[in-house]
């Protein structure tokens, strides 16, 4: 049951009155049947799958809290325990691939028996969850949840498909569910799901339609420069927009509710560097890899460069493989950790040499190179094989050629929805002031008269493009 579905939609606005309706003592479990239910919508076959990582996690939780010597080898087995049924479901394939391929280019003939497994949806960010909370449970930073409110956390459906990947000290305690009702939690939850619907029928779905067209692997085989650029800028304005589209309607959902998730998004194409890319990109990815990964890697070498270097190497590309289970992934995460290393190269020489060239003119170098970088970065991540990749590479950088092939529509639809994307900050900032000075309690022009047509126009407009079986892109991750 997709977000963007009217089906969806419906039931949530009972799922939400019932909620209210009922004592708060009744909305945990009604909350969990909902959730589980909702994931249940997308397939029988793996509901299960996070009652299980609730399971391994209360068990290696409750044996943290029991032993004084034990907690760090407890905390390991749990974390091997989800990371191994993530490794399973998701990259067994992956694996078994390359195995073969290996196992030919040396002539062998290997008969690898990997029964194919479909996808358990949403699995790689509830595996990102329950190794937070096993991490921070060992370090003091949570107590110890009861199996319930574990299995809660785990299938709480507004963030289990594809985030923001929460931390159990974030969105434990507002599981509770003891707050009053108050209408800004309706007027919040609607204005986050009516922007999710928009952003993700009318622009990335629209989109969609030619940058799939574009990718295709029975494509022509090579393209004009324009078009290389067009698919490449085309893919990077649609995977943010169908993301970020996600991310407003999970965040409306749960604020529905009551309950506050962290944001995902900062407008990452207005980033000057690559560092800001990804303080402003799946900001709830970020900070999990630099608090799990990144500073414990290198908490024991103080800043050595070449360890850095090769940590920010390691950790993107395992960044990318999280994403799937694919070389294009993996180039993508590569690519970004080389820009990181790159920027991180040019401070050091920047501090070392006390370089006094033109901060301006520096900052603009950067903000142009930082979104050329992350647009390119985006082809592999979309493309069907690497050879695909290569080949659109090669007509953006060094194989120009003549005029391009794709309609004046998509060069017009691209060129406003990049425009959209240039003002976006200035336009944060004034609904922003326009719903302070409209205050939070009373009426007022803005709550009575244009929210309801704000709301009337996104729904009319999501209706008019709604596209059946249009899944989001990072529910495949």
């Amino acid at each position: 049951m997709a977000f963007n579905s009217v089906l969806y939609l419906g039931l949530l606005g009972v799922v939400a009155a019932v909620f209210w309706l009922l004592p708060a003592r009744w909305r945990r479990g009604f909350a969990l049947l909902s959730s589980v239910a909702f994931y249940a919508s997308w397939g029988l076959a793996f509901v299960w799958l996070p009652l299980l990582v609730a399971g391994i996690v209360h068990i290696a939780g409750e044996r943290i809290t029991a032993e004084s010597t034990g907690k760090k080898r407890w905390s390991r087995l749990g974390m091997a325990g989800v990371l191994a049924l993530l490794i399973v479901f998701k990259y067994r394939g992956f694996i078994a691939d390359n195995l073969h391929a290996l196992g030919f280019s040396f002539g062998a003939h290997p008969h690898l028996m990997f029964a194919a497994i479909a996808f358990p949806i949403g699995i790689s960010f509830y595996s990102f969850e329950a190794i937070a909370y096993l991490v921070d449970l060992r370090q003091g930073r949570v107590t110890m949840q009861r199996f319930a409110d574990l299995c809660l956390f785990f299938y709480f459906w507004p963030n289990i498909l594809s985030g923001p990947i929460v931390r159990a000290r974030e969105l434990m305690p507002q599981l509770s569910f003891q707050k009053r009702f108050e209408p800004r939690f309706v007027f919040e939850g609607m204005d986050r799901i009516v922007w999710g619907l928009v952003q993700k029928n009318v622009i990335a779905n629209m989109l969609g339609i030619w940058v799939d067209r574009g990718f295709d692997a029975n494509g022509p085989i090579t393209l004009p420069t324009r078009d290389a650029w067009l698919l490449a800028i085309g893919f990077a304005l649609q995977i943010y927009f169908d993301f970020s589209a996600y991310t407003n309607m999970a965040i409306g959902a749960a604020r529905l509710l009551g309950v506050t998730l962290p944001e995902n998004f900062r407008q990452p194409y207005h980033a000057a560097t690559p560092p800001e890319f990804w303080a402003r990109w799946h900001m709830t990815l970020s900070r999990w890899v630099r608090d799990y990964l990144f500073f414990p890697i290198n908490a024991k070498h103080a800043g050595a460069p070449l360890p850095l270097y090769l940590s920010l190497l390691g950790v993107m590309a395992l960044v990318g493989l999280w994403h799937g289970a694919g070389w294009g992934f993996l180039v993508w995460g590569a690519l970004h950790g080389a820009y990181l290393v790159l920027y991180r190269a040019y401070e050091s020489w920047k501090d070392a040499e006390g370089a006094a060239h033109e901060q301006r003119i520096a900052g603009w170098f950067w903000r142009i190179l930082t979104l050329t970088a992350a647009t390119a970065a985006w082809v592999p991540f979309r493309a069907t094989s690497l050879g695909k990749a290569w080949t659109i590479w090669g007509s953006m950088f060094w194989r120009w050629s003549g005029r391009g092939s794709l309609g004046a529509g998509f060069c017009a639809f691209v060129a406003v929805v990049a425009g959209f994307c240039a003002i976006e900050p200035w336009l944060v900032r004034k609904l922003s002031d326009i719903e302070e000075n409209a205050g939070t309690q009373g009426p007022s022009v803005f709550r009575v008269l244009v929210r309801p047509i704000a709301y009337s126009i996104g729904l009319l407009l999501f209706l008019l493009c709604d596209e059946h079986n249009t899944q989001f892109i990072y529910s495949q991750f």
